[in-house]
């Protein structure tokens, strides 16, 4: 399933290039993440209750085109299950169905202790075991 989000661009996001700086794609991925987990799992702060913590383990990550002010981004993300304790997000930002970034996103769940958790239907319906 895909989801969507848009993000607009404001000056405090560009560089002196008048270019988005390369390192607020990651702010914007992590909040289509966010959203993506409070829409289709327990949500975040519930998880967080719950004892279990979604981090990043790995990114690929590929710049095609630069966003600049005043710009709006389509964000579409979707996710698949990598392994019991791995979920791969493919992100995809767009400006006028144009690929300005796209990034995949391993993301991985702990428990308190650090150590993996399973990441099952309680976690993130759909995805579990």
């Amino acid at each position: 399933m895909s989801y969507n989000s848009s993000v607009k661009i404001y000056l405090e996001d560009t560089d002196a290039q008048g270019i988005v700086y390369h390192a607020n794609y990651l702010k914007y991925f992590e909040r289509a993440r966010t959203d993506v987990l409070d829409k289709g799992g327990v949500g975040l702060a519930r998880a967080q209750a719950l004892g279990f913590r979604f981090v990043v383990h790995e990114m690929k990550i590929k710049f095609s085109r630069p966003a600049k002010l005043g710009d709006v981004l389509s964000i579409t993300t979707d996710m698949k299950r990598s392994s019991q304790f791995r979920v791969t997000f493919i992100q995809v930002a767009k400006r006028d169905n144009e690929i300005v970034v796209r990034a995949d996103v391993d993301v991985v769940c702990i428990g308190t202790n650090g150590d993996l958790v399973e990441i099952t239907d309680a976690i993130l319906p759909g995805l579990g075991s």
